[in-house]
């Protein structure tokens, strides 16, 4: 039995568990996921249907500081659950290309038959300017080896702004198949639909940049049981998060109690922010990705 390998990619907040909450409930056959969180704790596998496997792998990319432990997770999920899909959400500074080069090798060298089908990669557009020239490398790989890619974060963008961020993106990657709709107003069994019926270009090693590995660029830092927040609170926190004081930060994601006995998810870019109810978690917990973090300033505002 042939395991399809989809692999959902992305930068930083751009919305790869949103994407993977929508579609998980709609694939028909056994699923299984890989979680791949660059800091020390997990936030997105809290997130995700509690009923399905899934493996978390953190404190690094699974492209190159932790590909012994991506290549037994696939192993393992592989012998134990004989799923018919994979998915893999890489760390939001994982190279795709190094990902995808893994996976090769695995079909290649054991006795697993894995099949690399889809290549998502999403695009936030309201922040791709600044991370072309920000983290060029880093930002380009997981573009140019994509078979599909999906625009994020549409809200407010017109027409031809829109159109230039596709020109440039087709720069980089001719054949992919670019999704300029809307997509979170979509619902799971649409998504899946609509990747069945893309006539999607064929999976091809496209190189790498010569990159230093994510952590001598990209660092993280994590908070355990956070404070109680009021909930008028939340707003001029991830506001501050944009200040530089608390360095280039990059990304922020938690859960937070709330003192009306609620439970938040928050998101945080430096594009955009924002939270939502969820159900009552046994953990509370923060981590802040970016770069040349000031952990001490950023503690105080959590703790």
């Amino acid at each position: 039995m042939t395991i399809n390998i989809n692999i959902i990619s992305g930068f930083l907040g751009v919305g790869k568990t949103t994407l993977l909450r929508k579609i998980i409930p709609n694939i028909k056959g056994k699923v299984v996921l890989i979680e791949n969180e660059f800091g020390d704790i997990g936030i997105d596998g809290d997130l995700i249907d509690s009923e399905l496997p899934i493996r978390e792998i953190y404190s690094g990319c699974i492209c190159c500081t932790l590909v012994h432990d991506f290549k037994k997770a696939i192993e393992e999920l592989a012998i134990k659950y004989k799923p018919d899909h994979i998915l893999i959400e890489p760390s939001g500074v994982g190279s795709l290309s190094d990902i995808t080069k893994i996976c090769k090798k695995i079909r290649e060298t054991s006795n697993i038959d894995i099949k690399i089908n889809n290549l998502i990669t999403i695009v936030d557009i309201k922040g791709f300017n600044n991370y072309i020239e920000d983290f060029g490398g880093f930002y380009l790989d997981q573009i140019e080896n994509a078979n599909i890619i999906f625009l994020s974060h549409l809200g407010g963008v017109g027409n031809r702004e829109l159109e230039e961020v596709v020109s440039k993106i087709r720069l980089n990657n001719k054949e992919a198949f670019i999704l300029k709709e809307d997509w979170y107003s979509y619902n799971g069994e649409k998504i899946i639909e609509m990747l069945n019926d893309i006539k999607k270009s064929p999976v091809q090693f496209k190189g790498k940049y010569s990159l230093e590995t994510a952590n001598k660029v990209f660092s993280s830092f994590s908070i355990d049981n956070p404070r109680t927040f009021k909930e008028k609170e939340i707003k001029d926190t991830l506001n501050d998060l944009i200040d530089l004081d608390y360095g280039l930060v990059l990304r922020a994601k938690g859960i937070l109690n709330l003192d009306n006995n609620k439970v938040i998810h928050f998101d945080f870019t430096p594009q955009h922010y924002d939270w939502e109810y969820i159900e009552k978690t046994s953990e509370t917990k923060v981590i802040v990705i970016g770069s040349d973090l000031k952990n001490e300033k950023i503690s105080r505002c959590f703790q």
